[in-house]
């Protein structure tokens, strides 16, 4: 098996956004700060960990964005901000856990609207939004738990999965993200795991990611109030088939990723939502 090298740190910038396909409905957007060093170097009696730090922010909107109508929508208007602080520890050197807190706001308190509307009235040269009956103001916190496992099955293909959990009163949820990297570029070395490989070059991925969810305040509102305006049935069943492309340098990482997401509610329509991710990442040694 090839042997796996860590970054001992990185600084990340990555952003989902539906309107490179000339939408923005669902799942909108999504703008993510990280950053991730190595807390623990491995010695003869012991393997690494890391501490890892998320700023991120979450936008949900409806299909019919300009009504101000609710009866039209097919979604909730929400914002999701929050800080996320996590710790992964490596138990062999080809698996490791993860375990966290995420704490954050919704509603008017995570400045969805505002970033939303100023980016398309002064980027995109847009009508604001209507932002009607949008998801209630509250905090919440949720614990998450998570699992890796990367395998190599011939030269430059790598199985890769990540079995996570979450609890929270934001969102509850289990699930499992399987695929298959191709190259020497770890694809989705970011997102689903802190190791990297050290080569420079490229690198291609193709998985799915499939969860099933017990509570999305995004959708339905809270657990123990009926506050929210304006809900929906959730769709407890998700799936988002995933392809992407890496390219790494010696300080650099460049990242596309193209998602093909399930409805996550009822009042979708049954066809898939696409959305893009695209990440920079800088390595530090």
């Amino acid at each position: 098996m090839q042997q796996i090298y860590a970054q001992k740190g990185y600084a990340n910038l990555s952003i989902d956004n539906d309107l490179f396909f000339v939408q923005d409905m669902y799942y909108s957007s999504g703008i993510f700060l990280q950053y991730g060093r190595e807390i623990k170097t491995a010695s003869s009696d012991s393997l690494r960990a890391y501490g890892l730090w998320e700023l991120g922010q979450e936008i949900y909107t409806p299909s019919n964005r300009y009504t101000k109508d609710t009866f039209e929508y097919d979604y909730p208007y929400g914002g999701w901000s929050y800080l996320k602080y996590s710790r992964q520890k490596e138990i062999s050197s080809n698996k490791q856990i993860e375990l966290g807190l995420q704490l954050g706001v919704t509603g008017e308190w995570s400045l969805g609207r505002w970033s939303q509307n100023t980016y398309h009235r002064e980027v995109l040269g847009l009508r604001e939004n209507a932002w009607v009956d949008q998801v209630p103001e509250a905090v919440h916190v949720n614990f998450f738990a998570g699992y890796f496992y990367q395998k190599e099955w011939a030269n430059q293909l790598r199985f890769q999965g990540h079995l996570y959990g979450r609890l929270g009163t934001q969102r509850t949820d289990i699930g499992a993200r399987l695929g298959l990297n191709l190259g020497l570029s770890n694809v989705l070395g970011l997102g689903a795991n802190t190791r990297y490989f050290k080569e420079q070059g490229q690198g291609f991925y193709f998985g799915i990611d499939t969860n099933y969810l017990a509570h999305d305040y995004m959708v339905s509102g809270s657990l123990f109030n009926d506050d929210a305006p304006l809900t929906a049935v959730l769709e407890p069943l998700r799936m988002v088939v995933e392809m992407g492309f890496a390219l790494q340098g010696e300080q650099w990482k460049f990242l596309f990723l193209y998602k093909n997401r399930s409805p996550d509610n009822a009042l979708q329509p049954k066809k898939a939502h696409h959305l893009m991710t695209l990440s920079l990442t800088r390595f530090f040694d």
